[in-house]
């Protein structure tokens, strides 16, 4: 099982209320598999990890998911769904209702983060932040 840190813009997608759900369905941006565990960082405001979630399924083709997805979309013109390829994530936990600034973005690049977060990032690839991250989120 691989861990990953995906990055959220909530200027596009209302992660939000998406992630209030039993399962979420996200685009796929990786060598993602089935049982492998993601990490949320929500942009600005925010600027932190917010979700924790397993994937339950990957693969999913655009047509399938649309009907799941339009509800949170904000800004269908700068997003392209029918491009993609989408997973399901489930056993959701919300990180955001504590004040943990260890999951904050000046604490992750104190800790291993380099550069901006643009894209997702297979965590075992830099284990100082992989371990900093599995300890703050308990």
């Amino acid at each position: 099982m691989t861990d990953w840190l995906y990055p959220a813009n909530l200027k596009f997608y209302d992660v939000l209320s998406a992630f209030k759900e039993k399962q979420a369905v996200w685009p796929i941006n990786s060598k993602i598999e089935v049982g492998d565990t993601v990490y949320i960082y929500l942009a600005a405001p925010y600027k932190r990890i917010g979700f924790i979630c397993s994937v339950k399924k990957t693969d999913i083709a655009s047509e399938i998911i649309r009907q799941y997805s339009a509800p949170y979309m904000k800004n269908s013109g700068q997003a392209k769904p029918q491009d993609k390829c989408f997973m399901i994530l489930g056993d959701i936990k919300t990180l955001l209702n504590n004040d943990n600034e260890a999951l904050s973005l000046t604490a992750l690049k104190a800790n291993g983060l380099k550069g901006m977060l643009m894209g997702a990032r297979k965590l075992e690839n830099n284990p100082q932040l992989h371990k900093y991250i599995r300890k703050s989120c308990g």
